[in-house]
């Protein structure tokens, strides 16, 4: 097996085919890239912006399937699936796992902004290209974009008719996937696009406990849009997709466990053992529950754009409704004991409507002014089945049920502007304002019950509280707010608990834009930027102190340049960063059986991005990503204890829940210092109708912090892999067959792990970790007719 674990492989191969590139006297031009992350179309390299993009093309030939499997490729970009919810973090910032957590990085599809966490699991569909913006892009995208702005574009209707095939296979796995394109016009002024997606994957863990495959996945979409131009000035398209998944099972393990435990869970499988690896040992409650983890979703939108031309001004609307739903149940003690299960249904409807009004270019002075709007609805209903005497705890009549309800309504209305003066023909300001209001009201409750069923119990209640410090009863709402505790279950009133939380913000920027010479750009841009407070869901002991937390903010200075070479054969871009966060929000794990949230008080994140592109011929091409980054919170005095951590403080004669740490000058979550892709692709004739494609990507990564807590038991050391592609297709690209290898050195690495829940029970410093899938091989097929 091939073992690379250094980054030494990046600079050798940037310095080999740099020095390649000298010899060869031939003359290649990279092609243009157009990106919109301005909210025009404009060419990458004249956009002051770091950004990280991919086309559609390359996201089919690598067989990505979603945001998850794309942030492997960009440097200082991580996406995956946590414990209890979906991670997006740039340059080291990003939300914890909480269900009431909009994320620090704002995803946009056609225009239309995708707050929650789900959207990164959506399949990808019919992609024009991805591009991710880094660092805070509040002026043009607004909040909840601190970290950066993920901006996806779909395909619209082609101008002749098209119609494509395209099918996946991968054996390994049990994976296939089959797309179905049709495409163009339908009268002079009116074209349609339709486009159809199955796919299903058995998985890549074995579960020798129940001798399933996991995590199988089904998903099912379709999207139909519909252009109209009835004359020069207006173009209208309408855009709808529906679309659901069914997964059964998860790529988890318990990764480490005491002695203890692994007794313990020994008494349910004879055969179990802690590892990490691609076999696991897990099964989930049964009987009325499921005897397996499920997460289904379906979701549907609907994007109506219009854009007039009034003299050489532009209008543009955007209208969107997003609403889906998921329903889970999920193996919480994550092994083959049927004890701990957890589920959770959620909707989620959202509305939102944006103006913008464009002028045009060209001139002295080029503006930008827009009107928006959101309003949203969230429900979550959510239950925790506790079989405690499955695990040895008591003999049954400690079972029990946990319920809770969370609804949040909330609206948004901003109001933007940005400026940019043309002050000379190689020099210019750009200035960008917005003022936005937000508002958010919840209503919130959790109870112990019998097993299985809806009867509160509150003697039972009373003993999750105190002695189990599992959960306690409580209700939030508009009349304030009550929480029972203890043995004796004594209720408390709070009447002036607030449910309501209202903000307003001011943000903006500033950039100077220097065009050096008309091969090279360079930028210097300050700004700022929030992310809105809100109502922590997870806040299962209904501590009233905690159930808000506040807004983040963030102050960032930006130095870049963006440079063609070589006679349009090499392009390279570099920004240098720095970013200054206050009360960054977080959630970390209490060890036992919920998230403590709050804010940080500082973080400072700073570091250096460079991309390049070089064309070595006509037929091969290289490009390169190299990142460097420092990001550590300056100060966290009151961070959460990581179990070993608690486990020192409760020997010294200290409670669980007194127990923290000072997290000052330490490593956020998810910032490696180094990391890289580089890229080969090469093409070439064969005979007279045929074209051999191959392609080469190489990832990097140095070791990274994963729990919020930095418990180094489940940290992510550094890794390397490879992903090869071979196609043979038909000059007319009428045809194409590839075979793609992905993770062709076979790391195994984490996205995600913590701590096993109820460490006062036994489970102490055990762990579970999400793990990413081994080498595997895929066949591609495409016919266009």
């Amino acid at each position: 097996m091939i073992k690379i674990t250094s980054r030494s492989f990046v600079f050798t191969s940037m310095a080999l085919a740099i020095t390649a590139a000298l010899d060869v006297a031939a003359q290649p031009m990279l092609e243009e890239v157009i990106v919109t992350a301005t909210k025009r179309e404009a060419s990458m390299q004249d956009v002051p912006i770091a950004i990280s993009m991919m086309n559609g093309e390359k996201i089919m030939e690598q067989g990505i399937q979603s945001l998850e499997e794309l942030a492997i490729f960009m440097p200082n970009v991580h996406i995956a699936e946590g414990g209890a919810g979906d991670q997006l973090f740039i340059r080291g910032v990003g939300s914890g796992i909480n269900y009431g957590f909009e994320q620090s990085v704002g995803t946009f599809i056609d225009g239309v902004y995708f707050g929650r966490g789900q959207a990164s699991r959506s399949t990808f569909l019919d992609i024009e290209r991805v591009e991710v913006l880094k660092g805070p892009q509040s002026t043009l995208f607004g909040k909840n974009t601190v970290a950066g702005a993920i901006n996806i574009t779909t395909r619209r209707p082609t101008d002749e008719f098209e119609g494509v095939v395209e099918a996946t296979l991968e054996p390994e796995f049990d994976g296939w996937s089959t797309t179905l394109t049709l495409s163009g016009p339908l009268n002079d002024n009116f074209g349609a696009r339709l486009v159809l997606k199955q796919e299903e994957t058995d998985g890549y863990m074995s579960n020798t406990f129940t001798g399933d495959d996991e995590r199988t996945v089904e998903n099912t979409v379709g999207r139909l849009v519909l252009a109209w131009t009835p004359s020069d000035s207006l173009d209208v398209t309408l855009k709808y997709e529906t679309g659901e998944t069914k997964a059964r099972g998860r790529q988890d393990v318990v990764s480490i466990a005491t002695d203890f435990a692994v007794g313990r869970y020994q008494a349910a499988d004879p055969n179990f053992s802690a590892g990490f690896g691609y076999d696991k040992s897990s099964k989930n409650i049964g009987g009325v529950r499921p005897d397996t983890d499920v997460h289904d979703s379906e979701w549907n939108i609907v994007t109506l754009t219009a854009e007039w031309l009034v003299g050489e001004h532009s209008i543009k609307s955007i209208t969107g409704y997003v609403d889906y739903e998921f329903s889970n149940y999920l193996d919480s003690d994550y092994g083959p004991l049927a004890f701990l299960g957890r589920g959770r249904d959620e909707k989620h409807e959202q509305f939102t409507q944006e103006f913008l009004l464009s002028s045009p270019t060209g001139g002295t002075i080029e503006y930008l002014a827009g009107l928006y709007y959101q309003s949203e609805e969230l429900e979550h209903e959510r239950y925790t089945d506790a079989v405690l005497s499955a695990a040895g705890i008591g003999t049954g009549s400690l079972d029990a049920s946990g319920l809770g309800n969370f609804e949040q309504d909330a609206e948004t209305l901003s109001a933007f502007t940005q400026l940019t003066w043309h002050i000379s023909d190689s020099f210019r300001a750009i200035g960008g304002l917005r003022y936005s209001a937000d508002e958010k009201e919840m209503t919130k409750d959790a109870f112990v019950t019998d097993l299985f069923t809806d009867t509160p119990n509150n003697q039972l209640a009373g003993i999750y509280d105190q002695v189990l410090n599992f959960s306690t009863d409580h209700f939030m709402g508009p009349d304030g707010a009550t929480v029972c505790e203890g043995v004796a279950y004594v209720c408390t009133d709070y009447p002036d608990f607030d449910n309501e939380r209202t903000e307003s913000h001011w943000t903006g920027d500033v950039t100077l834009q220097w065009d050096a010479t008309d091969e090279i750009m360079t930028y210097f841009k300050v700004g700022n930027g929030y992310k809105a407070g809100g109502f922590d869901e997870a806040n299962g002991r209904g501590l009233i102190d905690a159930q808000e937390y506040g807004d983040e903010t963030v102050l960032s200075y930006e130095l870049g340049a963006k440079l063609d070479l070589l006679d349009g054969r090499a392009r390279m871009t570099f920004a240098a960063f720095q970013s200054e966060f206050e009360d960054l929000q977080v959630s970390a794990f209490d060890g036992n059986a919920g998230f403590i949230v709050g804010n940080a008080a500082e973080s400072e994140v700073k570091g250096l991005e460079v991309d390049g592109m070089l064309a070595i011929t006509d037929e091969l091409t290289f490009m390169a990503s190299l990142a460097y980054l420092d990001a550590s919170y300056t100060s966290f005095e009151d961070a959460a204890c990581n179990e070993p951590q608690v486990q020192e403080f409760i020997a010294a004669g200290g409670a669980r829940a007194d127990c923290l740490q000072d997290l000052s000058g330490e490593a956020l979550q998810f910032s490696p210092e180094w990391s890289a892709h580089i890229g080969l692709d090469y093409a070439t004739q064969l005979g007279s109708n045929m074209e051999l494609r191959m392609g080469l990507d190489a990832m990097y990564s140095d070791a990274y912090e994963v729990a919020n807590d930095l418990d180094p038991a489940v940290a992510q050391g550094s890794f390397s892999k490879i992903n090869a592609r071979i196609a043979l297709l038909s000059l007319e690209d009428t045809w194409s067959v590839a075979v793609l290898g992905k993770n062709l050195t076979d790391e195994a690495t984490t996205t995600w792990g913590n701590d096993v829940p109820l460490a006062g029970q036994g489970f102490s410093e055990t762990y579970f970790q999400h793990i990413d899938a081994p080498r595997s091989y895929e066949l591609q097929v495409r016919y266009r007719f």
